[in-house]
């Protein structure tokens, strides 16, 4: 099994079947992207789910005057967007390459039909959701405080992103200018 296909198993609170791992991801097909391309975009219809099978996507909205980045994903991480997934309408929230990426574009009828014939899968999905809301809790008990604390934590816990995501990027996640943080970065060096 490959490194992606484990982690995607492993993405709730209990571990996807292999059997059921193949199944899902047999019925997705292969996308690049090149580092700034979306996968999810701002105001598109997209009812689809998709699989991270390498490289680091954010996510991120716009909030009238600045793109806000909210989360990143990892090797293995499942995301669609939920306003269309769910209801049809355009998305809010955007998912844009950091890096050069390949993702699994799983339809949203095969990635259903999957859900209908298998508990043990909806069982997972469910767990998925939970884990994925249960991570929206912790990144805010682990990036608050001062930008300098949440920085720390994000270099602590996160590495990957500091080593493959642009600072610019980096900065609207912390909430703070790319010339802040490159202040900030200064002085840490100099500590």
């Amino acid at each position: 099994m490959e490194d992606y296909e484990m982690r995607f198993s492993q993405e709730g609170s209990f571990v996807l079947p292999d059997d059921l791992v193949v199944r899902v991801l047999k019925g997705g097909t292969d996308v690049m992207l090149n580092p700034r391309d979306n996968c999810i975009g701002y105001g598109k219809v997209d009812r689809d789910v998709y699989v991270v099978v390498n490289g680091v996507l954010r996510a991120g909205y716009f909030d009238g005057n600045k793109e806000v980045t909210l989360a990143f994903t990892d090797i293995g991480t499942i995301f669609m967007s939920l306003a269309g997934y769910f209801t049809g309408k355009p998305a809010f929230i955007y998912y844009a390459a950091c890096t050069k990426c390949l993702v699994k574009r799983i339809p949203k009828k095969y990635f259903d039909d999957v859900i209908e014939e298998s508990p043990v899968f909806a069982r997972w999905v469910y767990s998925v959701a939970i884990h994925q809301l249960y991570a929206l809790e912790r990144k805010v008990s682990l990036i608050n405080g001062t930008v300098k604390e949440r920085y720390i934590a994000l270099i602590k816990n996160r590495p990957d992103i500091i080593k493959n995501v642009s600072m610019k990027v980096i900065a609207s996640y912390l909430g703070v200018s790319p010339y802040y943080l490159c202040r900030l970065k200064k002085s840490l060096l100099n500590e």
